[in-house]
């Protein structure tokens, strides 16, 4: 399939790029991006070298230098820290050691449960704690906080309504985590099987285990990725000796929590409850890496277009599984770089300045873009737009069943300014005419892929945006997402619609309109 792709996007490729209908001026930048440099690039980002390029670690610090040298070839001025191209922020990493158990207690005597075996988290209370339990039923149960106070509290995933809804994502029923009045913990019941299982976890989130929890020191964290969080997650075998004091199966209890319009909890104060976690603390620097082409025209220069995507992945497991992140964000990584050469051989510079920026973090929750935000190099009111790129190298699931490649998702364009998403429309006219798919667009999309990405900082604080996007596949977050798998010539198009695109922006007469209410939907 990927070769019959390829055979079908060489010809009209070759075909648009000898005669585009887009400015003479840019031409020459137009021609300068090509598949070839696209794959050369990302065959080094996306190395077994670079380890996964996992957030502070040693294969995301040589991604970052790798970019730094790119830009300081193409003459990039450098405007990050001390005159460099880095943007540096402080997190604290937090390890759980593999030692770390929960232990239940009954009068029959202890059993411990180890870490990754029967539970996993990502964060843990700091000292030991012990307490009777109580199991709620679902996350939704409404619970007198007298009967919380001083507990354990033990849930299954999400709302009563979750269980009977197939359509409802592991990532969405996982993502509804509440603290309850005057208790000590929460404690959720992971699935028997599949991708909320103990081992479906495990396989996304095994490296963040091996690596550790982090937060970013200095500013307040919001929850990224649309405010998905991950709770301590117990295994179905946890939760059955855990509820043999009540007499029946977590199977049995399961079907009531799901069937009773008025469940009511189990107390199990027979049964103690005890989590004994060790930490080990660590501050570590990361960094953003910024470059600028200054504009041309003498008052509009102080303006700037902004090209983002995050060169973070997911790093390498303690048994030496690497996540290349070839399409996640592999792809987005070179097209900032084959944009800035695109950029920079033009002999005529935009009017506009241009901020070629790849972040890291946002695999943690978009925390390069969130720190960038909070201390522009260039006030964000100069910033006229931020054009953002995550995962435009594969096919999806819908365009492979069409047998169509020639597409590509553009997310948030028309949200702020109306007039970005004209400018977009107009630029695929004059460019490649792939089919612009706004299915994710829509406020209501389930996935919420506007909020989950680098431009939604940008977006949060009045920046037009428009995020690129190729949608998801099955090497998704995997150790599968490898660079054989990348169609170069189908993202050759859609980097020359993102050059056009910023070109016609940045050399707009006037700043983008934008929408009135538009504050409504940037956050």
């Amino acid at each position: 399939m990927r070769r019959l792709f390829a055979l079908l996007l060489i010809p009209l490729a070759l075909s648009l790029a000898q005669n585009p209908k887009i400015p003479k001026e840019a031409l020459v930048g137009y021609r300068a991006i090509s598949a070839s440099d696209l794959s050369a690039r990302l065959s080094f980002i996306a190395s077994p070298e670079l380890e996964g390029r996992e957030t502070t670690f040693r294969g995301q610090k040589v991604a970052a230098r790798y970019i730094a040298s790119e830009f300081q070839r193409l003459g990039l001025k450098p405007i990050g820290d001390s005159g460099s191209y880095f943007q540096h922020f402080k997190v604290e990493a937090t390890k759980m050691s593999d030692k770390s158990s929960i232990t239940l207690t009954t009068k029959q005597g202890s059993t411990p449960f180890l870490l990754r075996k029967d539970f996993i988290a990502l964060s843990a209370p700091e000292n030991p704690v012990s307490a009777p339990a109580i199991f709620i039923g679902y996350m939704d149960t409404k619970v007198d906080s007298n009967l919380t106070k001083g507990k354990i509290v033990v849930a299954l995933p999400g709302r009563k309504a979750d269980a009977k809804d197939a359509s409802v994502t592991p990532r969405t029923r996982l993502g509804l985590v509440r603290s309850f009045a005057g208790s000590i913990a929460t404690l959720v019941v992971a699935d028997d099987t599949g991708a909320a299982s103990i081992d479906g976890l495990l396989v996304r989130y095994g490296t963040i285990l091996d690596h550790g929890s982090m937060r970013v020191l200095g500013v307040e964290q919001r929850p990224g990725r649309g405010g998905f969080g991950f709770p301590t997650l117990v295994s179905p075998r946890l939760a059955n000796d855990l509820l043999k004091e009540s007499g029946k199966s977590l199977t049995q209890l399961r079907q009531a929590a799901a069937q009773d319009s008025a469940f009511s909890p189990v107390i199990l104060n027979q049964t103690t409850v005890s989590i004994d976690i060790t930490n080990a603390k660590e501050i570590k620097t990361t960094e953003n890496v910024l470059g600028l082409l200054e504009g041309s025209d003498p008052k509009l220069k102080d303006e700037i277009v902004v090209f983002t995507a995050h060169f973070d992945h997911l790093g390498i497991t303690g048994d030496g599984i690497v996540y290349p992140g070839a399409d996640d964000d592999g792809s987005g990584t070179v097209t900032i770089l084959e944009l800035a050469q695109a950029f920079t051989t033009n002999p005529v510079k935009p009017k506009r300045s241009l901020l070629f920026m790849t972040v890291v973090g946002e695999e943690k929750g978009l925390w390069g873009s969130d720190w960038y935000v909070r201390h522009p190099v260039i006030p964000l009111e100069k910033t006229v737009a931020d054009l953002n790129t995550d995962m435009i190298g594969r096919v999806d699931k819908k365009y492979e069943d069409l047998k169509n490649p020639n597409y590509v998702y553009v997310i948030g364009s028309d949200k702020i300014s109306t007039q970005l998403d004209s400018i977009l429309k107009l630029s695929n006219k004059q460019s490649e005419n792939l089919i612009l798919d706004y299915t994710y667009n829509d406020d209501k999309d389930p996935e919420q892929f506007y909020r989950r990405s680098d431009h939604y900082n940008f977006a949060k604080n009045g920046v037009p945006i428009v995020f690129f996007f190729t949608g998801v596949h099955a090497d998704y977050h995997k150790p599968t997402d490898t660079v054989d798998k990348i169609l170069f010539p189908r993202m050759e198009r859609i980097v020359h619609l993102i050059y056009t695109t910023g070109w016609q922006v940045a050399n707009a007469k006037m700043g983008l309109a934008k929408n009135v209410g538009s504050s409504m939907f940037s956050k």
